[in-house]
């Protein structure tokens, strides 16, 4: 699910629902053209990847679909990929690029997952890869511009999980079915090589804001020795080596300064860092202070949504310090117009206008 305005996008396997979200009305914003593929999609107990919605002036609600075209005559059976662009201006028509599967797919042995990364001007980059990567087959990554309606280019073996800077960075492998693989950033336009980092075994690359990425890995010739850096985008250079008593975690950009990242082992923990430097701003839980960490919802304009067994709450990102005012909910989307929650029993999803 993604929000635009007052508009959530749900991803279904055949489809994105648009639901205003003032009103609970519920319309089909596009389906796709030909018979959905769901064994394709990605594990349904974890969902469909979240649909992207494009800052630009016009904006594109971005998404695939795995889909089946039935024989005709001669004309063979063929899978394929819809790469689908939704108009968010009322009344504006969706524009489909078929896309056809590279052969890694057909051998794969975990379900294949689609999503897009990111968009830059008008260039989207989309990646597919094997939900399990413990014993993936392979991974492409396209680039697509929005104008033409046209692949710029792919990348075999590379995962992109970030668009930063005209640089799309990820993880890349030199064969299929290899141990070990490495952080990597290339060109937005042309696919180049900006820079390529040490190959690690266990490597996972994920987006730290604006101006990080996240890197975690392990030592290929010695599984005691581990990696969680931050590193430039656009250089490939750390910028901060993590501390070791800070775990592995998602992370996610306030908006502002800040990057926080939250987790849970035997007890919820989260982290701030400042999103240019990567120094530690804070972390919880801090027992000296008698604090204890939230589980983390939503990060959003400067401020962290989440709850304890005490109910929700909102912390400061820059500082940790928990606000005054208690929001009532603990949203797990929020913008400006809209904050989305489960609410409990049942969890079922209600919204609820926000202050801007």
């Amino acid at each position: 699910m993604a929000l635009h305005k007052q508009t959530a996008y749900v991803a279904l396997p055949d489809r994105v629902l648009a639901v205003d979200t003032a009103s609970g009305a519920v319309t089909t914003a596009v389906t796709s053209e030909a018979e959905p593929l769901v064994k394709l999609t990605p594990n349904l107990e974890n969902g469909f990847p979240a649909p992207f919605v494009t800052g630009a002036e016009s904006p594109l609600v971005l998404t695939t679909f795995f889909v089946h075209q039935p024989g005709v005559g001669t004309q063979a059976p063929r899978v394929f990929l819809e790469f689908t662009a939704i108009p968010t201006a009322a009344g504006a028509t969706p524009w489909r690029m078929p896309l056809e599967l590279p052969e890694w797919t057909k051998r794969s042995q975990s379900p294949i997952a689609s999503s897009v990364v990111g968009v830059s001007g008008k260039v989207a980059v989309f990646t597919l890869s094997p939900t399990q990567p413990t014993i993936s087959a392979g991974a492409t990554t396209y680039a697509v511009d929005l104008d033409s309606h046209r692949v710029l280019w792919t990348k075999d073996l590379f995962q992109a999980a970030s668009v930063t800077d005209g640089v799309v960075t990820g993880e890349k492998w030199d064969k299929a079915d290899s141990d070990y693989s490495a952080a990597a950033g290339y060109d937005l336009a042309t696919a180049a090589e900006k820079w390529r980092a040490e190959d690690r075994i266990n490597l996972s690359v994920k987006p730290a804001g604006p101006h990080l990425i996240l890197a975690t890995a392990k030592n290929k010739s010695d599984f005691r020795i581990q990696y969680r850096q931050l590193l430039d985008p656009t250089t490939g250079k750390v910028k901060r080596d993590l501390p070791d008593d800070l775990p592995g975690s998602d992370c996610a950009h306030d908006g502002a300064s800040t990057l926080v990242c939250a987790g849970r082992s035997l007890e919820s923990y989260v982290w701030a860092v400042d999103d240019t430097s990567g120094a530690v701003r804070w972390q919880l839980p801090d027992k000296n202070a008698g604090r204890i960490a939230p589980q983390v919802t939503a990060v959003w304009h400067g401020r962290i949504y989440g709850k304890t067994g005490d109910g929700p709450l909102t912390l400061d990102a820059r500082t940790g310090a928990d606000l005054p005012t208690r929001p009532g909910i603990a949203p797990y989307l929020v913008n400006e117009y809209i904050g989305l929650a489960l609410s409990e029993p049942g969890d079922a999803l209600t919204a609820y206008p926000t202050n801007g």
